[in-house]
């Protein structure tokens, strides 16, 4: 290991510190999910500061899994085409933009995944009183809508929401669903403390 290590280009290792532990972190995302823990994986991490990439129902470019992806392309792409006879400067561009294409895919798969879990015969009305977790941040006050996930029905879906609440509810947090309105968006309030100022 020691040897490989030592055998990398110093933009190679860098690369590798990119590649190495955000793969991991897929990884373990994966086996949460797979063994029905974590909410997806995503809620096990801190993602504080997720933010949505475009209002309403567009895609969330900057979510854990989406980041995590990311950089495990660049990572693994960048140290594989410092290998071949390109520059190094073209190497990191193509690495970077691979990047940024798996970025925005995994957000697209994402919604489209999204779509389907909310298209099926789920009745957002059996989601009130139930508690979910805050996967995308709720402004305060209505102001933007976030994201939840919970299960219901026996299934695993992502709801927009909102909240009434003054303070945002952040990543990760856990709140309550008190009501749906009329487009079918939540609104949700936190459970003890779970807000930010």
């Amino acid at each position: 290991m020691i040897n490989w290590w030592n055998s990398l280009t110093t933009t190679q290792q860098i690369f590798a510190l990119i590649a190495i532990p955000s793969t991991v972190v897929i990884i373990i995302q994966t086996i949460l999910l797979l063994i029905g823990l974590g909410d997806g994986g995503d809620a096990d991490i801190d993602s504080d500061g997720v933010v949505d990439g475009v209002d309403g129902d567009g895609l969330a470019l900057f979510s854990v899994r989406g980041i995590m992806t990311m950089l495990a392309v660049m990572g693994w792409s960048g140290m594989a085409l410092l290998e071949t006879a390109l520059p190094e400067g073209v190497s990191i561009l193509i690495a970077v933009v691979l990047g940024l294409f798996m970025l925005v895919l995994m957000a697209y798969i994402m919604k489209l995944i999204s779509k389907l879990q909310s298209s099926g015969n789920i009745d957002v009305g059996n989601t009130i009183g139930k508690v979910a977790q805050v996967y995308i941040p709720i402004a305060p006050n209505g102001e933007k809508s976030g994201k939840v996930t919970l299960t219901v029905q026996e299934k695993y879906a992502e709801f927009n929401a909102i909240t009434t609440a003054n303070q945002t509810l952040r990543t990760g947090a856990y709140v309550r669903v008190v009501a749906v309105d009329e487009s079918g968006t939540l609104v949700v309030e936190p459970i003890g403390g779970n807000t930010e100022k």
